[in-house]
């Protein structure tokens, strides 16, 4: 009988290379994978209000297509979208302003929804009241770029 059988185990020198070995593992996956990671983990964060927002464009003519960065353009459309476009969740809204520089612009927006969730539109709606409707004053504007949204055109 042992006579303290409550106690673990001793501590093992194998116990520290097995844990050292994982961590290692996860920090050679996070410095390989990092960008993606964090594009696929944004797209399932935004998933939810993404598919919404899918058929919303769909519903009004757009085409929609994926690009590698997840994101979905919803160009083409009638109407329902605000200004020059609209970003819901990973799903960018819009008529005809499209490009490479709208997109990285909006793909920014993807970031602010996927960090602030539903209260998103609310907390840009009160910084478009703080600033009077000046989006370049906007603090969303300008994280996701003045300049790539067209703004400082």
């Amino acid at each position: 009988m042992e006579p303290y059988p409550n106690q673990t185990r001793p501590f093992e020198p194998a116990d520290t290379a097995r844990r050292n070995g994982i961590f290692v593992a996860l920090m050679v996956a996070l410095v390989l994978l990092g960008p993606q990671l964090v594009t696929v983990s944004r797209a399932v964060v935004n998933l939810p209000v993404s598919a919404v927002a899918v058929a919303w464009a769909r519903a009004h003519g757009s085409t929609c297509d994926v690009h590698g960065d997840l994101t979905v353009n919803c160009e083409s459309m009638h109407g329902g979208y605000a200004n020059g476009g609209t970003t819901v969740g990973n799903v960018w809204l819009y008529g005809d302003k499209g490009g490479a520089d709208r997109h990285r612009h909006e793909s920014r927006h993807s970031d602010q929804w996927a960090m602030f969730g539903p209260a998103f539109p609310a907390l840009y709606g009160a910084e478009c009241a703080r600033t009077g409707g000046d989006y370049r004053q906007n603090l969303f504007e300008q994280w996701a770029g003045l300049h790539d949204g067209g703004y400082l055109n």
